[in-house]
């Protein structure tokens, strides 16, 4: 072998090596970042929520190309700590890496909602149901965007719909009572917060408005003239009584006492 080819020999073995070293490195740091990501869903169980983000943060930086870890992380900002922006910006990463992926654009709906950017979030529920139509989740959080563009009509028959999908879903129950009472279709409500309460006992919000539904329901109470009160009428005054009588007897026995009297001044004068 000619020194040029033993080095071209060389080169080509370094290169490969060097190949199924970065190939082994890269593997090794997906299963790390894999387990990483396994740990921070045990901490979403156990509802620690910062302390799972921190755990995705590090998978994350293992392997930042993977979408479906910012989806992880962007559901914990959007539902654990109620941090919207930071949920919007996990799920926007996830869709540059993996734009045909449906739950990114989703989920980044129901976060862009919770920011009050209604038109935004629309946007993105549309495309998610685009890309996965008539998805139960999907529906629901469109429902949500419709409701709350007041468009009752549009929410109840997105809601409708995930809940032919997906009849015991909770929050589908829920937002469609809501959507209900604004149509003032008490009667429909009154059963989907029912339903709801039976899954939710201890939501003591539903039950608020399961009697707000009742009170609606309830028939009338129809108004009962007041009897007007007789007047009494005033008693006569009765003449013969006791007290009169003696008072009477008193008068006269004085009355005679003044006239004997008199009779016997009288009698002294002529004497």
């Amino acid at each position: 072998m000619t020194t040029k080819k033993m080095w071209v020999w060389v080169a080509v073995l370094a290169v490969t090596l060097s190949g199924t070293s970065w190939a082994q490195k890269k593997k090794s740091a997906e299963s790390g970042a894999m387990a990483t990501a396994a740990h921070a869903m045990e901490l979403v169980k156990q509802q620690q929520y910062p302390q799972a983000v921190d755990e995705f943060t590090k998978a994350i930086e293992a392997s930042p190309k993977d979408s479906r870890l910012y989806i992880d992380r962007g559901g914990v900002y959007l539902s654990g700590l109620q941090k919207f922006p930071e949920a919007t910006a996990d799920f926007t990463k996830a869709i540059e890496l993996s734009p045909k992926e449906a739950n990114a654009y989703s989920l980044r709906g129901a976060s862009l909602i919770e920011e009050n950017k209604l038109d935004e979030a629309m946007t993105d529920l549309n495309k998610a149901l685009e890309l996965k139509p008539d998805e139960p989740r999907t529906l629901e959080r469109r429902g949500l965007a419709f409701y709350k563009q007041k468009n009752y009509q549009a929410a109840l028959a997105d809601y409708n719909k995930a809940l032919s999908a997906s009849p015991d879903s909770p929050l589908g129950l829920s937002r469609r009572a809501d959507a209900y009472v604004a149509l003032q279709q008490f009667a429909p409500a009154q059963a989907d917060l029912r339903a709801y309460l039976k899954a939710r006992p201890e939501d003591m919000g539903a039950e608020d408005r399961l009697r707000f539904v009742d009170a609606k329901l309830a028939p009338p109470v129809a108004a009962t003239a007041a009897t007007p009160k007789a007047t009494p009428k005033p008693q006569p005054m009765k003449l013969l009584t006791r007290e009169n009588v003696f008072i009477a007897i008193g008068g006269l026995l004085v009355l005679l006492l003044i006239v004997v009297v008199i009779a016997k001044m009288a009698m002294t004068r002529r004497d």
